[in-house]
């Protein structure tokens, strides 16, 4: 069996508390969010690629626990919207990092 190295925590909000069905997984040089089944975004710090689900602007819950992701698990401040994220799509960069839509 191959050995994998990577850890799932459950995401914390803005309020301090676990949201519910919302994953952060890391592991092998990444940073993933997860929301319920639906993979938001994929963060490659090995590559300086970050990749976005189809879901990713899905309901405003979604948006609000995405933009936390970008702004307190990645840094990403420019990232913590959804008009940062859109701009960042049309010009397929963020500060240097190729963003593309899966």
């Amino acid at each position: 069996m191959q050995n994998f190295n990577f850890r799932v925590e459950q995401m914390i909000n803005n309020n301090n508390n676990p949201a519910a069905n919302q994953f952060i997984i890391e592991g092998e040089g990444k940073k993933i969010f997860q929301s319920y089944d639906s993979i938001i975004a994929i963060v490659d710090y090995n590559n300086k690629t970050i990749e976005l689900g189809e879901d990713w602007n899905y309901s405003r819950t979604t948006g609000k626990h995405r933009n936390i992701f970008f702004y307190d698990y990645v840094n990403m401040s420019d990232l913590a919207s959804a008009d940062g994220i859109r701009k960042a799509l049309k010009n397929g960069l963020c500060n240097g990092w190729t963003i593309t839509l899966a």
